[in-house]
């Protein structure tokens, strides 16, 4: 296999067929945390008196807050205490059912965007140069058979691991205290095949139309021939995205900056233009972040399907083993 030419062809592939950006957007979905930005009001010394506030409590001490900020919070702090408590509980109750719903439907749009940009992918490599860009409809039309299997594996993944995760939870922090952390380095080839193991048996299901069990078995089967090239691989991508992830995500301290700016030169007196100035780098870089990260990740999930094509042009399906053989229609 040719690592740069599949670097390069992914590259162009994504880049002639802009459509899978947008499955890359929603491939992050079930991938992507929230992010926030808020001054923190930690021990600092304060404008004129160089002393280091006493008391947390607001009035009470030197503060690096203006007077007015100090009547804001303490009026803020008596209505929250003046809040009936069934009150407090509706709110939670609200707030877990959006946030399980939220969940939810993150996870089924995750799932939508990793599989159209496998698809997409596969589409394009098997198409000739001159081709049209492969379209929504096509990509939509080609992962039908194969989108609630990648659900269902996706679930049993996360089951499995969870339930892992919990019965090895108390052996695995005594191994890394008595080997002094260093047993956590053990985990990370672990941690690589399974992340490996999974990318390959997603495109398994969607390029090859394979049932679950005979996608897991033919990851592995490609996995362990190819495991040099695979690790090269990963390294490659895994370096690339941290870096390229950071330089994307720079921006977003940006936001906070405006707040942070006037609670330390004005105390917070005059904050509206702060507040819209930081609404308004809001609205415009976290789009732009958005939209990066997903052409990112569907760089990445282009990478990886043609990897897996390289791979498995040397290791065809056994249909004495396997159940279904290869797809290769365009």
């Amino acid at each position: 296999m040719n690592i740069g030419e599949v670097l390069s062809k992914a590259w162009k592939i994504i880049w002639k067929n802009k459509i899978l950006w947008l499955f890359g957007i929603l491939a992050g979905c079930s991938a992507s945390g929230g992010s926030g930005g808020g001054g923190s009001f930690s021990g600092a010394s304060g404008g004129g008196s160089g002393m280091m506030p006493q008391q947390g409590n607001y009035g009470n001490g030197p503060s690096i807050l203006a007077p007015s900020a100090q009547r804001a919070f303490e009026q803020f702090s008596r209505t929250v205490s003046s809040i009936e408590p069934w009150i407090w509980i509706t709110i939670a109750i609200v707030l877990v059912i959006l946030g399980i719903g939220l969940a939810i439907l993150s996870f089924f749009a995750g799932t939508l965007g990793a599989t159209g940009v496998i698809k997409g992918t596969g589409m394009a490599d098997r198409a000739d140069a001159d081709d049209k860009p492969v379209s929504f409809g096509a990509i939509f039309k080609g992962i039908k058979d194969s989108y609630w299997k990648v659900i269902l594996l996706r679930l049993g993944f996360s089951i499995i691991g969870f339930v892992v995760v919990m019965i090895l939870l108390l052996p695995l922090i005594l191994f890394t205290v008595l080997t002094c952390g260093l047993g956590l380095l053990l985990l990370i080839p672990l941690g690589w095949f399974v992340s490996t193991m999974v990318n390959f048996t997603i495109i398994a299901i969607v390029e090859e139309g394979l049932g679950i069990f005979e996608a897991i078995e033919r990851a592995w089967r490609l996995i362990i021939k190819g495991l040099g090239q695979v690790a090269v691989m990963f390294l490659i991508l895994g370096i690339g995205k941290i870096v390229v992830g950071l330089v994307i995500g720079l921006p977003v301290i940006l936001i906070p900056l405006p707040i942070i700016i006037n609670l330390f030169t004005a105390g917070f007196q005059d904050m509206t233009v702060s507040l819209v100035i930081t609404g308004v780098l809001m609205l415009v870089i976290i789009p732009i972040v958005v939209f990066l990260s997903g052409v990112l990740r569907a760089y990445i999930l282009s990478t990886w399907t043609l990897t897996y094509h390289r791979l498995a042009e040397t290791n065809p399906l056994d249909p004495e083993v396997l159940s279904k053989p290869a797809k290769t229609k365009k």
